[in-house]
């Protein structure tokens, strides 16, 4: 038998974890029960069940492991969530120990959360509900721009992490133009997956509905600042999903204060934004607090089952789905 150490707090791994999936980890595994776990996870803790472990789980809430936790035996971190910037040490990239995350699960549920964005901001849908409830009644056009179909709209994306090759799936059915800013992504690719690239400049001044999804580094740190986004459209709606670094917010809020662009926030740089930020007043901005993956149940319920098979295949088989290599950091979010 193997030892897993389960290094996540006992809500994480009630919310993640099936009875069934437990079940499948003890036929190969032995693993700290969820009922032991700690309310907060702490370092002493990890080191402690990591003494003996051949691999790891780990997810929100784990602190960062150290490299004294580093032991010869352990053989995989296996991350229930998406980044491992805040997790990983150097150290380890020294190691046989390997690394691997449920990125390409949270994916899916973030280009959920653009679809969903898109189309209820494009019917017009917040600002109606927000007048219904204040006790008027209003027409198709009580949005802050004319309500709006997606079909045939001018798509834009940021970066093509695993999140934009997710929502290019999700908006393909719809027939729109999609078109993609990012450096380092080959010509061979955009083709397959049925994209065009444009420059950043060209691409915010094309696209009507335009979504962040670059890496969270410092070469791409107010990639959208006051130089460019006054290219946007009248009428564009500017949703950012991936990092709040990613925007000069004095510089977007000044575009939004204009009345003539429309905002979906998840992220902010802070987080959570100050108490009286404009991103929570302003009424063409719906901002949600970085809730846009991994968050719903049973999507939870996706991160535990994924991460338990990811343990066994490696484990049984030498095989590693979803791996997080050292060299892969810069472009990672």
């Amino acid at each position: 038998m193997y030892n897993v150490a389960l290094l996540v707090t006992r809500a994480m791994a009630e919310s993640i974890f099936t009875s069934e999936d437990l079940a499948f980890l003890g036929t190969f595994a032995e693993y700290n029960a969820p009922d032991t776990l700690p309310e907060v996870m702490t370092q002493d803790f990890m080191r402690e069940h990591l003494k003996d472990a051949d691999t790891c789980v780990t997810c929100w809430g784990t602190p960062s492991l150290t490299a004294d936790m580093l032991t010869p035996r352990l053989k995989l971190v296996a991350h229930a969530a998406g980044t491992i910037k805040n997790l990983i040490p150097p150290e380890l990239w020294d190691t046989r120990c390997r690394v691997t995350s449920n990125a390409n699960v949270i994916a899916r549920d973030v280009a959920q959360t653009v679809l969903a964005f898109t189309l209820t901001s494009l019917a017009g849908l917040w600002t109606n509900a927000r007048n219904t409830r204040e006790g008027g009644w209003k027409g198709g056009e009580s949005g802050t721009f004319a309500t709006r179909r997606l079909e045939g709209l001018n798509i834009g994306l940021v970066g093509l992490s695993l999140v934009c090759r997710e929502v290019i799936k999700v908006f393909k059915p719809y027939d729109c133009p999609i078109y993609v800013y990012d450096p380092f992504a080959s010509p061979i690719e955009m083709r397959e997956l049925g994209v065009s690239y444009l420059p950043l400049d060209e691409l915010i001044a094309t696209s009507d509905i335009l979504s962040l999804h670059a890496p969270a580094n410092e070469d791409c740190r107010h990639m959208l600042n006051a130089r460019n986004l006054p290219l946007l459209k009248d009428g564009a709606l500017f949703i950012n999903t991936a990092r709040g670094m990613l925007i000069d917010e004095p510089a977007l809020i000044r575009e939004l204060q204009t009345g003539r662009i429309f905002a979906c926030i998840d992220v902010t740089d802070p987080e959570p934004p100050r108490a009286d930020h404009p991103f929570r007043t302003l009424p063409n901005v719906v901002l949600t607090s970085h809730v846009a993956g991994g968050h719903s149940a049973n999507g939870r319920k996706k991160l535990g089952a994924a991460v338990i098979r990811r343990t066994y295949d490696y484990l049984t088989r030498g095989l590693l789905e979803n791996e997080v290599r050292r060299e892969m950091l810069t472009h990672m979010a």
